[in-house]
């Protein structure tokens, strides 16, 4: 099969900065074209190939994060839609309401943009097996590219993973299959679940965070391998497994590679820092491009209209009910109507019955536009968090309880509301107003002190919803705690319809919903061999 690594594509793969890799290790100069034929020659061309791979997390338009925020965010009780009615971006809509039609273009996009990645790492490592066979290699170059092949079959359990939560039974492709192959019937979640698994454990070989150079600061880790391979457990509710692989981090021989950010503000604050807490993040470089040219994030998504944005991915009210009195994650969760982050320019709400924008991924006008050189809204300085540690404690503390350990999920609980408790009130970037400002007492967030298995399995669960608020996990929660259904109808129930807010939840369908349709697109493409799910 011919396959082009065109100067462009390459070219914007080193822009790329991922808790994964550093701009300074990507500074390489591409020239022409190259085919496969001539192409995977040497040890520089396999991680220029790695630094695509990486790119395609966060390819322009296309980006993994904004497709987990559509569909694990909006399409839960943690978002509205938002935009500027019913029919703005309509396939978004569908989610929310759980009226999701085959043809959803999102749904397609989702599927898409994974197996992309997925055929980029497969012809890595392809390519990776020959060039092995091929070459008498020393023992340092065997292990460098053993390393980059970790890497990458970490990006591949990564789409595995995203993919199998949301369709279930998947096709599953180990090599860069042929034209004439790339359709085939759905594998089983069971052996999709042992590549990925396979993968991880090869994964969990690479140098830890503390052993990398300053210049490799934010490439995968084995940290980030035991991480991810603790969530798959979690998810397929194996916590005795699950507690094995994030006790690694927690209690094991990883134990200092990674901490809680003193201040729950830090990860919010300060974009790109390859924090203590960061343990897979995608990072974007601001370059002052305009709409086409741009590599930063896309903020316009996000952003109020005040700061020039549309107004998706909008917090409900239901998720502000969810926070305990005076919690100061609050206000690094939260926009509210009013906040005033520039003189003149308060946020403002003619439409949103929640009038709650989302503060995580919020950047103010003066930060793009008060520049010296103009910055489109489209070329966000910001960081998305994929893995942290406050995730782990709180799924290593679910599977503690689960293994009735309750004693022991309750110290990496209230490590994380202790955290919680101690951290800033005040946001700076809102200098001239901020609406919300929590008055944190000694009674703000007690510790939990319950050893009920079932009310403790609660707290934790509450807890999640709080601290990982918005950041595009929810749906996960709510599918690995098997009430996605429960929890949307009730949303659909308990909350009356606004012109703006109208029918989250209404057509879940138990035994249906739990999953997205198979892409229309792929079934009628590929000749009888995908069947769908129950649309």
């Amino acid at each position: 099969m011919r396959h082009k690594l065109s100067a462009l594509v390459l070219l914007l793969a080193l822009l790329v900065s991922t808790s994964s890799c550093n701009e300074s290790d990507l500074d390489v100069t591409i020239y022409g074209q190259q085919e496969d034929k001539d192409f995977y020659k040497n040890l520089d061309q396999f991680s220029q190939a790695l630094n695509m791979c990486y790119y395609f997390t966060k390819v322009r338009w296309e980006e993994f994060t904004w497709h987990y925020m559509c569909v694990k965010s909006i399409g839960t009780d943690d978002c509205e839609k938002g935009g500027g009615g019913v029919s703005d971006r309509a396939e978004w809509y569908e989610l929310s309401t759980c009226n999701i039609n085959t043809t959803n273009s999102e749904v397609a996009s989702f599927w898409k943009h994974h197996y992309r990645l997925i055929y980029q790492v497969n012809l890595l490592l392809d390519n990776g097996e020959i060039f092995r066979n091929n070459n008498q290699l020393s023992e340092t170059d065997l292990a460098l590219l053993t390393r980059y092949e970790n890497e990458a079959k970490w990006l591949r359990a990564w789409c595995y993973y995203q993919l199998i939560t949301v369709y279930g039974d998947v096709p599953l492709f180990v090599h860069a299959e042929s034209v004439s192959d790339i359709y085939k019937s759905r594998s089983p979640k069971a052996e999709v679940y042992a590549q990925i698994i396979s993968d991880l454990k090869d994964a969990t070989q690479l140098p830890k965070r503390s052993e990398l150079d300053i210049a490799e600061t934010g490439r995968i880790t084995s940290g980030a391998a035991w991480a991810l391979l603790g969530k798959v457990y979690w998810f397929m509710r194996d916590f005795e497994d699950s507690e094995k692989a994030l006790g690694v981090l927690v209690t094991g021989e990883q134990k200092d590679e990674y901490k809680l950010c003193p201040d729950f503000a830090e990860m919010w604050l300060n974009y790109n820092s390859n924090s203590v807490e960061s343990i897979f993040e995608v990072q974007y470089k601001q370059t002052g491009g305009d709409w086409t040219k741009a590599t930063g994030c896309a903020l316009q998504w996000y952003l109020n209209s005040t700061d020039d944005g549309y107004s998706f991915h909008m917090p409900t009210a239901d998720l502000y009910a969810e926070f305990e009195k005076n919690d100061p994650r609050i206000v690094w969760t939260f926009v509210r109507t009013g906040d005033e982050f520039d003189a003149g320019n308060p946020v403002k709400n003619s439409r949103y019955p929640a009038g709650m924008w989302d503060r995580k991924h919020y950047a103010p006008r003066s930060e793009y536009q008060g520049a010296e050189v103009f910055i489109s809204v489209a070329d966000g300085k910001i960081t998305h968090h994929f893995l942290r540690y406050a995730d782990i404690l709180l799924m290593y503390a679910e599977a503690l309880n689960e293994n009735n350990k309750p004693d022991k999920a309750l110290i990496y609980l209230n490590e994380v509301r202790d955290r919680a408790r101690i951290s800033s009130v005040t946001d700076p970037k809102r200098k001239i107003k901020q609406v919300d400002k929590p008055v944190v007492s000694a009674a703000t967030l007690p510790a939990v002190t319950t050893r009920d298995k079932e009310e403790l399995k609660k707290a934790i669960w509450h807890e999640r919803r709080v601290e990982l608020a918005l950041e595009g996990f929810r749906r996960d929660d709510l599918v690995q705690q098997q009430r996605l259904g429960k929890v949307m109808t009730a949303y659909y129930n308990n909350h009356a319809i606004t012109k703006y807010e109208e029918d989250k939840g209404r057509y879940f369908i138990e035994g249906k919903h739990e999953l997205l349709p198979i892409p229309q697109g792929e079934i009628d493409k590929a000749n009888g061999a995908l069947t769908q799910n129950n649309y």
